[in-house]
């Protein structure tokens, strides 16, 4: 019998990837705020992820053996501009959804960020303890702290920047402006004072599928790619595995939304150190390169390169 997967915030980049490879193998059940999703053989249903009672009540009914939580806001700027917002999606939301999970028996999965790091320039492990300098990186910060505190069975998966397309046609990610921008033969504008990982968030989707198979459980985990850049870099390597033209991009160091004002900065490392999650499940994280040529190859098999 299959099991049942809950995924809160299904219309989102990171939800919509998880239903469209899980789906096969596990019965899903997706939620969404404001883009209604309709997939042949999925139940996707609205929920708000801020109304306890509601998310309980649902979360009872469906009765699942795993829930993912994929809601919430991930852009920086975003988080700053609107820190309230922030705050109710990536912390109270994610709370709501982990004591419901938690209630009825489910491992609750959360997807962090590196984000919740400081910054420096140092590679980090997962011991480390968090000291994040933006709004994004505090939310996060918090919830990966109270799940470990209140829950029993759960997994943290602090991802480096993920990329790839996404359901929600109406809010371009930024691997998606990428690709619309070299289509058109547009300048394209790329940090280069932010190093972190990139991976293909189908690979992460892998390693969460191998997570469940291995049965792992109340365990934070960095997921990365082995090697880090900045976007104006992971942006020449896109544009030589993509073919397209590299003269459209155009290095530029903008401002980076720090909560820590007037501490100079300015460059900032998010690297994530995978030893733990290799051993774990025995494989080998890809580079940046390796992932972006899994990414044209699939891509490429259905027209969207």
């Amino acid at each position: 019998m299959k099991k049942t997967i809950l995924i809160f915030g299904v219309s989102s980049f990171v939800g919509s990837n998880f239903l469209e490879m899980l789906k096969d193998e596990f019965r899903i059940i997706g939620t969404y705020h404001k883009t209604p999703v309709t997939i042949r053989g999925v139940t996707c249903i609205p929920c708000d992820v801020l109304k306890k009672e509601y998310v309980t009540s649902i979360t009872t009914i469906i009765k699942p053996d795993i829930t993912i939580y994929a809601a919430g806001m991930s852009s920086l700027k975003e988080c700053q501009l609107s820190p309230k917002v922030a705050e109710a999606l990536n912390s109270s939301g994610a709370a709501n959804c982990a004591q419901a999970s938690e209630r009825n028996g489910a491992q609750f999965i959360y997807i962090s960020s590196g984000y919740v790091l400081s910054g420096q320039d140092t590679i980090y492990r997962e011991g480390e303890t968090p000291i994040p300098n933006t709004t994004y990186g505090s939310t996060l910060s918090s919830t990966e702290f109270y799940i470990q505190r209140s829950c029993l069975n759960y997994l943290i998966l602090r991802c480096s920047p993920l990329y790839g397309r996404g359901y929600n046609s109406r809010h371009d990610n930024w691997f998606e402006t990428l690709q619309a921008s070299f289509a058109k033969n547009l300048p394209i504008y790329a940090d280069d004072s932010v190093y972190t990982g990139f991976l293909d968030v189908q690979i992460l989707v892998k390693v969460v599928r191998a997570m469940i198979a291995k049965k792992a459980t109340n365990r934070l985990f960095h997921v990365s790619s082995q090697d880090f850049m900045t976007r104006y870099e992971f942006a020449k390597i896109y544009a030589r595995i993509f073919k397209k033209d590299e003269g459209l991009i155009q290095k530029t160091s903008g401002t980076f939304p720090s909560d820590r004002k007037n501490e100079g900065n300015t460059q900032y490392f998010y690297r994530l150190d995978t030893a733990n999650i290799e051993e774990f499940l025995n494989v080998k994280m890809p580079k940046i390169e390796e992932s972006l040529s899994i990414t044209y190859k699939r891509l490429n098999s259905i027209g969207l390169t």
